[in-house]
């Protein structure tokens, strides 16, 4: 059977019907489950499985049988694990039930069916007893209820209950414990994600004051989670130490508390504005803390070399836990061996924190909260764009170009400064297209801040405005934005005034093409590929599961912000499709084949994905892609502020012999954008 589920077009704003499977929902949720990723780290996988070992020869040792509890078993991989190392029992308890069906044919292929009881409930609803699902209670508990957040995904609770009324009192816990570990840092461009700047031309001279209660909003508590390890040793500056801030005991030996406020006195390790703090966690995996995990970032990861050309190369790496980034609701500047003091929060799920010296002191620590709207109405990644000076500078001179005193300007995107900035250039009037209440009382207060008179906000674009307009402007980014090709808006939005426009005589930007190119993915493949075997495990059948879902829920093009995921160009970047605003079509289609050639290095070339990109002609070409040419064999450097689409292919191909291909259509009027990339082996 098939269903109807609404969907918005992201090009045309407007709600559409779409057939799917039935099943659709249930093949999503397993599609985008993290389980492969998380079965792909290895360091996890073997340091789980050596601590369920010490485990079970403990209890042996000791003359006692061990009763395993498996907590979020997924895929069952920890269960199979215990069942190896010898576990008398196994209890395993998934709330998820295509996961826990799919664990019993896992179970099943691996020939230990019968050695593991599967429950299809949370674990906080098990019951235990004669007619229980656990005959009785266990003495060893196995679980990863863990996310970049370490408590997020309510560890706190799970580990509580499970010791109440799920676990002997002398019972051994793997994990055993975990360290969250905080470290104060200056960094202007995490900052820069966080906080509006003022906007400033190319002279230095400020355009557009941002209102004074963004610069003093708290923002927003919610975790930005990064693979700190790619972001640029000089773009930031040790303030502190690592510092221990919260200890986990997970085995039950001391109580778990819920909600806390610790305070811990440091000496500045150099001067600066401590702007964020850096997060990341480590397990002890063993009850003697022989085996650890940690999720540092490289330049404090046990295991980097730090004598490598690339220290971050050296470390494990994983996507399902990376490293924390939480800003500090102030900046405050500290000198090098001052003493500050680090205040660090947490409730059940989250974590928060300040930073105070001898002259400044916070009354309360109450949980951030955004009051100014940014935090609410715009991502991270899209107030990091805003802040991009070499993108609006360049805006700025063209707009500076374009805009004289008798201009009317119409901005397509109010999610952007622009609109606002033709105003203040003086232009005659300026109309921002915007219906969303919480970009719409940033625009107002921006306005009221710079005493803007000359600007309208409207929901609609009538013909009379229309008749009017001398300038279209519009800031390539809009906030509901995912993939490249959907800040196409514009050329729709555009094409379907075009024929009222009259007195247009200026449209920014001018064009946009889509770029693409086949890449080897260092690691980000490895949140798509199939497992095959799992530390010996068969996993055939959770992987079949995964495609089939994939294949009916998800397409197989995603968004990905590569500059934190490492990829070497494998050929040539291609323009796949150009449209030019000055001369729009209502349908566009392109396709060809392209070689991938092979370069002089001994070692093995991979292709293992495609990237893809927009580039947008303001004033010349701004690449939402590659920040410099890239060279094929080398890394490719790409821009932070935006996102870019990928396509991981199943497996790696050798370079020998093969060529790519690539299909594209643009329905301007029904804002349908279709690419299908593939390899295509010679015979």
């Amino acid at each position: 059977m098939k269903v109807f589920t609404q969907k918005k077009n992201p090009i045309t704003g407007t709600t559409e019907w779409d057939v799917q499977d039935e099943q659709y929902d249930y093949h999503q949720e397993i599609a985008r489950s993290a389980f492969a990723d998380m079965l792909h780290d290895t360091e996890r996988n073997k340091k789980y499985y050596r601590a369920l070992q010490l485990a079970i020869n403990k209890m042996h040792n000791e003359g006692k049988e061990a009763h395993v509890l498996d907590i979020g078993t997924g895929t069952g991989l920890l269960s199979i694990m215990a069942a190896r190392c010898g576990a008398d029992s196994i209890v395993a308890c998934e709330a998820f039930l295509p996961m826990a069906e799919c664990c019993l044919k896992i179970l099943e292929r691996n020939g230990v069916r019968d050695k593991i009881h599967v429950v299809p409930k949370r674990s906080t609803d098990i019951t235990v007893g004669e007619n229980g699902d656990m005959k009785r209670k266990a003495n060893i508990l196995v679980t990863e209820v863990f996310d970049t957040e370490l408590i997020g995904e309510g560890a706190l609770s799970t580990f509580s209950h499970a010791h109440k009324y799920l676990l002997e009192e002398d019972c051994i816990v793997v994990p055993d414990s975990a360290v969250i570990y905080a470290q104060v840092i200056e960094c202007s461009t995490l900052w820069k994600w966080n906080k509006l700047n003022d906007l400033a031309d190319a002279d230095l001279d400020v355009v557009l004051r941002t209102p004074q209660r963004m610069k003093d909003c708290a923002g927003s508590a919610a975790v930005h989670d990064l693979q700190l390890s790619q972001l640029p040793r000089s773009s930031f500056r040790e303030l502190s130490e690592p510092i221990p801030v919260f200890y986990y005991d997970w085995s039950g030996r001391t109580p778990i508390i819920f909600k806390r406020t610790v305070k811990q006195d440091f000496n500045a390790t150099d001067t600066g504005k401590a702007q964020v703090v850096f997060m990341w966690w480590e397990l002890n995996m063993d009850t003697e803390g022989k085996i650890v995990l940690s999720c540092a970032p490289w330049w404090t990861h046990p295991d980097a070399d730090l004598a490598a050309e690339r220290p971050q190369d050296t470390i494990p790496w994983r996507d399902h836990w990376m490293q924390a980034v939480y800003y500090l609701p102030q900046e405050l500047t500290v000198q090098k061996g001052a003493e500050a003091t680090l205040i660090s929060c947490q409730d059940e799920y989250s974590l928060w924190f300040f930073l105070e010296d001898e002259k400044n002191k916070y009354q309360k620590y109450p949980r951030p909260v955004c009051d100014c709207g940014v935090h609410m109405a715009l991502s991270r990644t899209h107030v990091s764009y805003l802040n991009d000076g070499k993108r609006s500078k360049r805006f700025l001179e063209q707009l500076k170009d374009t805009v004289t005193n008798n201009s009317v300007v119409l901005d397509l995107n109010g999610s952007s400064l622009m609109g606002l900035s033709a105003a203040k250039i003086g232009a005659k009037a300026v109309y921002v297209l915007e219906s969303m209440n919480l970009n719409l009382s940033i625009l107002n207060e921006y306005a009221a801040t710079n005493d803007l008179k000359n600007i309208h906000f409207v929901s609609e674009v009538s013909d009379e405005i229309l008749n009017e307009v001398t300038n279209i402007i519009c800031d390539p980014n809009f906030v509901n934005a995912i993939l490249p090709w959907e800040n196409l808006k514009l050329a729709h939005l555009f094409h379907s005034y075009k024929d009222k426009l009259i007195n247009c005589s200026s449209i920014i930007p001018e064009g946009c093409e889509i770029w693409a190119m086949p890449v080897e993915f260092q690691d980000l493949h490895k949140i798509r590929i199939p497992l095959q075997r799992c530390e010996g495990i068969d996993m055939d059948i959770f992987d079949r599961l995964v495609e089939s879902s994939r294949t009916i829920s998800d397409s197989e093009i995603e968004a990905q912000p590569l500059w934190e995921y490492p990829c070497k160009s494998r050929g040539e970047p291609v323009k796949l499709l150009a449209v030019d605003f000055t001369d729009l079509k209502s349908t566009y289609a392109t396709d060809g084949v392209e070689q991938i050639s092979k370069t002089e290095n001994p070692v093995a070339q991979l292709v293992n994905g495609f990237a893809v990109w927009a580039v947008w002609n303001i004033g010349g070409r701004q690449s939402c892609g590659p920040v410099q040419t890239p060279v094929v064999g080398e890394r490719v450097d790409w821009d932070p502020h935006t996102r870019q689409a990928v396509k991981i292919l199943e497996k790696a191909y050798e370079l020998d012999s093969l060529r790519w291909s690539y299909q594209v259509t643009f329905d301007l009027n029904k804002g349908h954008f279709d690419i299908k990339l593939d390899l295509v082996e010679e015979q």
